[in-house]
């Protein structure tokens, strides 16, 4: 009796590791025993659920070529670490659309827009519409001044939240 009873539980304990490394996913030995809807619901690590919504920071400055209405500026961000961005002025709208790079590679897409702030500041508002690497499908926004010189040089400091 024993016997039987261990050769069975041997057996319940393989059949169970083969399920568990490849038959859920549909690419195992016994995945033509594992239900259809049973495989098509396994979520891979972050796929189908919400991403975490972090707090962010960007303090820097750049300058803005007045000639091409490309603005470049450089600083330091929650997230990117050291980070170099760019951007496009829209004559028409007066919004920036452009890219951070962090110092992995990785990027964010931005379009940003501005208001008037008390005594004369710029207060601006970046939101993230995509990415690469690891923010992909980044999403979030940050608001902050904008201090603009004459001579087109600014400083920026924002702060907001990010989900990636």
């Amino acid at each position: 009796m024993s016997r039987t009873i261990t050769r069975t539980a041997i057996a319940f304990v393989v059949a169970a590791l083969c399920f568990t490394t490849g038959a859920i996913a549909g690419s195992g030995t016994f995945a033509g025993l594992v239900p259809a809807g049973f495989r098509d619901s396994v979520v891979t690590p972050n796929q189908g659920q919400d991403p975490a919504v972090r707090p962010f920071k960007l303090k820097g400055g750049g300058s803005i070529d007045i000639s091409t209405l490309v603005l470049q500026f450089g600083g330091t961000a929650t997230h990117l670490g050291q980070v170099s961005g760019t951007g496009q002025v829209d004559p028409a709208t007066l919004q920036i659309q452009g890219t951070m790079t962090a110092a992995n590679g990785d990027t964010i897409e931005w379009i940003a827009g501005f208001q008037p702030g008390p005594l004369g500041e710029i207060e601006a508002t970046f939101t993230f519409t995509g990415g690469t690497g690891r923010f992909t499908n980044v999403s979030g926004s940050a608001t902050g001044p904008v201090a603009l010189d004459p001579d087109f040089m600014f400083t920026i400091n924002l702060q907001g939240t990010i989900a990636y």
